[in-house]
């Protein structure tokens, strides 16, 4: 099994964790939501048998095996987190830890960087935090995150997603980066998106602008600029949804994202545009919204909700 290099970062990160001991509740759940996948499971697992740890391993309920290939890129990541932790004590251990984050179905959380920005994450995102001596940089994995950034003139703020470089000094701006597009909206300042590989020109945007790149992996991948009140650049942090002549399709995946159980529609229906706003709140009251607003009946089955054009 192939683990790549934040994988067996993180894998580190947890592992001197573990070795710390007792953890606080928040962090102990999630540690269990993050080796809930198999891959994150396997890469602590390697940790543990480069260190000997059997019995902490048996303590997951994991059958420990020994292997002759072990990994000596994590024993060297395990010993760099682990002196770190060492020498710096628990509190350059939180901000150690914090360096890695994600959030899960419904989960939305907010935390402040050791510069003093903000970074609020939306449901289902995973994002990874590099703050040194010349610049502060996130790197937002899949998701969407909004940032208010505190002014440095001596370390740009840098936010990396699909392909692209979100760069700023002192300003207040969202990022999205799910399903191969890019979103980027300005609330307060001035930001400069630009392609990581060098190619095409730098594009501003001021308050009250947003940059929609479709499909931000291609050579010439197509973008918009277009206005947006400043107001909903994060609304999402106040769990209200909002969109514009989109497609019934990106609401319903937007929606699931907040629930365990799923809405699906019929892919005729999710293809037809519409412009609305909707509230997220209980899981019933919200699919009745939506179904209003769409002009669409509930139909309960076993395992998901279908919505169905009542026209």
């Amino acid at each position: 099994m192939i683990v790549d290099d934040d994988i067996e970062h993180e894998a580190a990160q947890w592992f001197a964790a573990q070795r710390r001991g007792l953890m606080a509740l928040e962090e102990r759940q999630a540690f269990d939501a993050w080796r809930a996948d198999p891959v994150h499971q396997a890469a602590l697992n390697r940790m543990h048998e480069v260190w000997g740890e059997v019995s902490a391993v048996g303590e997951m309920g994991v059958a420990p095996r020994r292997r002759a290939g072990r990994s000596r890129r994590a024993a060297v990541a395990a010993v760099l987190v682990l002196g770190l932790t060492a020498s710096l004590g628990g509190g350059a251990w939180w901000a150690l830890n914090r360096s890695v984050v994600q959030t899960r179905v419904g989960e939305q959380r907010s935390q402040e960087l050791e510069d003093g920005s903000i970074v609020a994450l939306n449901v289902m995102t995973r994002a990874r935090y590099d703050i040194n001596a010349r610049e502060r940089t996130v790197y937002l994995n899949a998701g969407e995150a909004a940032f208010v950034v505190r002014k440095d003139a001596e370390r740009p703020f840098l936010v990396r997603a699909g392909g692209y470089e979100v760069r700023a000094v002192g300003t207040a701006f969202n990022v999205r980066s799910r399903d191969r597009n890019l979103d980027v909206a300005v609330k307060e300042g001035v930001v400069e998106v630009r392609r990581l590989s060098g190619e095409g020109k730098p594009v501003l945007l001021r308050a009250g602008q947003r940059l929609q790149i479709k499909d931000a992996g291609a050579w010439r991948a197509p973008l918009t600029i277009s206005e947006i009140p400043t107001n909903a650049v994060d609304e999402w942090r106040q769990r209200v949804l909002t969109y514009e002549d989109a497609p019934i399709s990106q609401v319903i995946q937007d929606v699931n994202r907040f629930y365990e159980r799923p809405l699906v529609i019929d892919p005729a229906f999710g293809r037809r545009h519409v412009t609305l706003r909707l509230v997220i709140d209980d899981r019933e009251d919200t699919v009745k919204r939506l179904a209003a607003l769409l002009g669409a009946q509930v139909q309960r089955a076993d395992r998901a909700d279908r919505l169905k054009s009542a026209v």
